[in-house]
């Protein structure tokens, strides 16, 4: 990840959930560790540029569990949830949404890959959180940006293939941006694969059935731009 995108996906959700600096006291131990996971997760897109998938999906479970270790350490500091900086929950699911997504790519769609996007879907569930807490606590809107988490959740939706709720999150980032392109790109693909047969998901939602689906899955998180966006988020 160049410099340029890894300040945006540092610095976008803090401007845009107005978080400041003197909301968070001083916890060193945590702020060292999402550090260290901010220099993992730019790590992994590296390797992923250069073709290292399996090293990259390791580093991105690490810059994972790096955010994870720094969530943990706040809390044991005492820093209530609505006073957290939103962007260490989102930094931690979107490294394990980029492990999910090259697990899928790479036709590992075991437990590993579910385990990924389970924590994926928490910490974004998170952020949500986080900013619902300060917008009820501060009396304002939800501020609207919060479009970019749930585009985020869209995406773990389809790559577990629960393409219901994931067109459910890609219509509600069109009502609150309804400029964004690959959402609507997005949901022009679900409709087309659930055309082409009903049948494609099992009654979970979770497993494919055929392998000419897994092969169509994996093209369209190959060409959709959905993780571009993702990791472009506050450019």
């Amino acid at each position: 990840m160049r410099n340029a995108l890894r300040s945006g996906l540092i610095g976008g959700l803090v401007l845009a959930f107005c978080v400041t600096a003197q909301a968070e006291p001083a916890i060193p131990f945590a702020n060292d560790l999402y550090a260290k996971a901010v220099n993992e997760n730019a790590r992994a897109s590296k390797l992923e540029r250069r073709g290292k998938e399996r090293d990259a999906i390791e580093a991105y479970e690490l810059a994972g569990q790096l955010s994870e270790g720094a969530l943990t350490e706040a809390e044991q500091a005492g820093l209530p949830l609505a006073s957290r900086p939103p962007e260490v929950p989102y930094l931690c699911a979107t490294s394990y949404l980029h492990a999910g997504r090259l697990l899928t790519q790479m036709r590992q769609e075991g437990r590993r890959k579910e385990e990924n996007l389970g924590r994926a879907r928490t910490y974004l569930e998170m952020v949500e959180k986080i900013e619902l807490e300060r917008a009820q606590r501060k009396n304002t809107p939800l501020n609207p940006e919060i479009w970019r988490v749930r585009n985020a959740a869209g995406y773990v939706c389809f790559l577990r293939g629960e393409l219901a709720q994931a067109r459910l999150h890609y219509q509600a980032v069109l009502e609150l941006n309804p400029t964004y392109k690959p959402a609507e790109q997005a949901i022009a693909e679900i409709n087309k694969l659930e055309h082409q047969e009903n049948e494609l998901f099992t009654p979970q939602g979770r497993t494919l059935q055929k392998e000419k689906n897994r092969k169509a899955l994996r093209e369209i998180v190959r060409t959709l731009r959905l993780v571009r966006d993702i990791v472009t988020l506050g450019r």
